[in-house]
């Protein structure tokens, strides 16, 4: 029985021998001890970084927010952070402890760009009200890997990633180019809203949301339908970093960087490159994204507008003015924007005019159903318009009874030139002078 006894203990001996050193926990002699020596080692390490630290993060209501951070022996932080022009530009200094609470904890005790995500008033940094982006400013210490420290929110339970930065990364984070690589991105996906990489031979769509800091990823699937998937993003000195990494196919895109001054390419977890293309349609068919990544074209209220034809430009004015000859209790009518909404599962669609008089909103609608063939739409009037509908169709003609109920329309993705936003356009085949755009919504 001994001899079992010996031998369990060797086995269990053995296998802690070779557990993983991942999980950092320096061992003393006692619990007291081992906690002592671990905060010794999280502050030694933070401050014994020569040329700081590139940390990232995800929030509870937000995306991803990177940082660089230079930890001092003086329990002083400072910091640049990529939320905004202003805190991706200037260093912001506040204080920090290392202590124990329930585990060796990262404390960041006062006011500074992390406290910013968290602030309850929306008009700090837009976050919800009571509760900010969902952010916290004390973060458990987890383990150590390579020269990687990894922390996670005591609320949120979010990583904060800690990577050490070297001396070209330190010097441009305090030489202000942080702000000129975040500029960069953005300018560069908002010229080239249709973006894609191609991983094992599959193309996926990319785009990047700014404002949201999550990125969406679009993949045509083998049996003709479409998967999308979301990952939170930040900026980085030298690209943009997905956080916690987006799974494409076997692939792990990790980061996007900046190759030259004019490509930037994908980098997985095995260090292989997938060039960004630039495209000028979408991976997505129109046909399918439209009912499903948007239902409603809107026609602006504005006289001339990109991808707007002369024909149309008249047509809509006449439109406008014959609908201005009327009036509600003395106020006239005043057509605002249009939007063609579709009903994709029954093959529907209806034109509504928004129109406003004095304070007041109303709208003319008029209904359709129509058949696709060849990618190419023919719209049909479902009955009569009655009410005011029926009252104002005269009116209404120069669009509709002229050109919508009559022609044939080839329906696609347009870019707008001006804004870079992506777009819908209607071309008449019939009427090749009569085309024009809406928003996607």
């Amino acid at each position: 029985m001994k001899k079992i006894f010996y031998f369990i203990c060797f086995v269990l001996l053995a296998m802690s021998c070779t557990k993983s050193k991942e999980v950092e926990l320096e061992l003393g002699s006692d619990p007291d001890s081992r906690i002592s020596d671990t905060l010794s080692y999280v502050r030694k390490t933070l401050i014994g970084a020569p040329y700081g630290w590139k940390a990232s993060l995800t929030t509870e209501y937000s995306g991803g927010y990177g940082f660089y951070m230079q930890f001092g022996d003086n329990d002083r932080v400072k910091m640049v952070a990529d939320l905004n022009d202003a805190t991706s530009s200037e260093l912001k200094e506040s204080t920090f402890r290392v202590r124990q609470i329930m585990a060796a904890t990262l404390s960041f005790d006062t006011y500074n760009y992390l406290t910013m995500l968290q602030d309850p008033n929306p008009g700090t940094y837009g976050g919800q009200a009571g509760k900010g982006m969902g952010s916290d400013v004390e973060f458990d210490y987890v383990k150590t890997h390579g020269d990687t420290l990894f922390f996670e929110g005591r609320k949120f339970q979010k990583p904060l990633i800690l990577v050490k930065a070297n001396e070209s990364e330190a010097s441009k984070y305090i030489a202000k180019d942080y702000l000129n690589t975040i500029t960069k991105n953005r300018t560069f996906f908002k010229k080239n809203p249709l973006t894609s990489i191609v991983v094992d031979g599959v193309e996926a769509e990319i785009a990047f949301g700014f404002s949201t800091k999550k990125m969406s990823v679009v993949v045509a699937n083998s049996d003709g339908t479409f998967s999308s998937s979301f990952a939170d993003f930040c900026s980085t000195i030298d690209g943009l970093e997905i956080v916690g990494g987006a799974l494409l196919g076997n692939a792990k895109i990790e980061r996007f960087i900046w190759k030259d001054e004019n490509s930037i390419v994908g980098i997985d977890s095995g260090g292989k490159e997938y060039p960004v293309k630039i495209n000028s349609s979408s991976v997505i068919p129109y046909i399918t994204a439209l009912g499903t990544s948007f239902s409603i074209i809107t026609i602006p209220d504005v006289t001339t507008f990109n991808g707007w034809s002369t024909d149309f430009i008249g047509r809509k004015a006449s439109t406008k003015a014959g609908i201005g000859r009327w009036n509600i209790g003395g106020q006239t009518l005043i057509l605002n924007t249009t939007d063609f909404k579709f009903q994709v599962v029954n093959n529907k669609m209806a034109v509504v005019f928004n129109i406003k008089y004095g304070e007041n909103r109303t709208t003319l609608t008029y209904n359709y159903t129509y058949t696709v063939e060849n990618d190419k739409f023919k719209f049909t009037p479902s009955g009569t318009p009655g009410g005011n509908e029926g009252a104002l169709y005269n009116d209404v003609r120069y669009l509709l009874q002229e050109r919508i109920n009559t022609d044939t329309f080839e329906l696609d993705y347009f870019v707008n030139p001006e804004t870079f936003e992506v777009m819908s356009q209607f071309k008449s085949i019939e009427h090749p002078d009569f085309y024009f755009t809406g928003q996607n919504n």
